[in-house]
């Protein structure tokens, strides 16, 4: 007699019941899965929000006194974010996008370049002060990969970490020399998931930097998803390559050593 064809299915019932949609567990998993996302750009966005009002209702409250106090008015009150209108609100938020522009505009040209300038070098003969803005100067510049297309491609390597058979995603921030010896090392920072603002700073050795072609944008949105926004194709470039490359200034290698006969 003929045995009826069996499939997968019929053969394990209770696999089919727990991995079906229509499930109670299925539906509330795939509920959280996709309100998960939602939230988190709601709260993101909702971060930036306040952080706009509080220095928009900053700059209205200069603003206003500084029209009061030319012209001798009393006008208007001070602004409070937490009893602000609808339209106080969105003025305040216009405000601090206008004024954002308009540092972006001064920083593009040259004379908007000395007055920038001016002002880091009051700041930098501020102790302490000097060291903080420099630093996260610093920082953001290497992170975001303001030095050319070819530089930034070269910004996101892999490291073996947290051990030789692991490798992880990194942003290369600089390039230093040991003094003694002459070899060169990179200084990456090494972000988490799904929070890049936390990590580890990592000095390792050029020739066990991998370097590869995805931009500092695509880095981080590969590690804040989880490497599920990953491109599908990455092109890793030949381990070591970076210290092929000659040390920005011949001038400072150290002295070779003498041989020995």
């Amino acid at each position: 007699m003929t045995q009826p064809h069996s499939t997968p299915e019929a053969a394990d019932p209770k696999t089919k019941r727990s991995l079906s949609p229509r499930s109670i567990r299925g539906r509330v998993v795939a509920g959280i899965l996709l309100i998960i996302p939602i939230v988190v750009t709601l709260w993101l966005v909702g971060i930036i929000y306040r952080i706009a009002l509080s220095t928009g209702s900053w700059l209205l409250n200069m603003g206003t006194f500084a029209i009061n106090y030319t012209f001798k008015l009393n006008l208007v009150g001070k602004f409070n974010p937490a009893d602000a209108t609808w339209y106080e609100s969105t003025i305040a938020v216009v405000l601090t996008v206008v004024m954002l522009y308009m540092i972006g505009w001064l920083g593009a040209n040259a004379v908007g370049r000395r007055i920038i300038e001016f002002a880091e070098t009051l700041l930098e003969r501020i102790p302490f002060v000097d060291t903080v803005y420099s630093s996260l100067k610093r920082m953001v510049r290497a992170l975001s990969g303001g030095d050319g297309a070819e530089e930034n491609a070269k910004r996101v390597v892999l490291i073996d970490f947290p051990s030789d058979n692991m490798m992880a995603m990194a942003l290369m921030t600089n390039i230093i020399t040991d003094a003694s010896t002459g070899r060169r090392y990179a200084t990456v920072f090494v972000p988490t998931t799904p929070n890049p603002t936390s990590g580890y700073m990592e000095i390792v050795p050029l020739e066990r930097v991998t370097p590869t072609d995805m931009s500092v944008q695509m880095g981080l949105s590969t590690i804040i998803s989880g490497g599920a926004a990953a491109p599908e194709r990455i092109a890793f470039l030949k381990r070591g390559s970076l210290a092929d490359a000659p040390p920005p200034s011949a001038t400072s290698a150290p002295n070779p050593s003498p041989s020995t006969p």
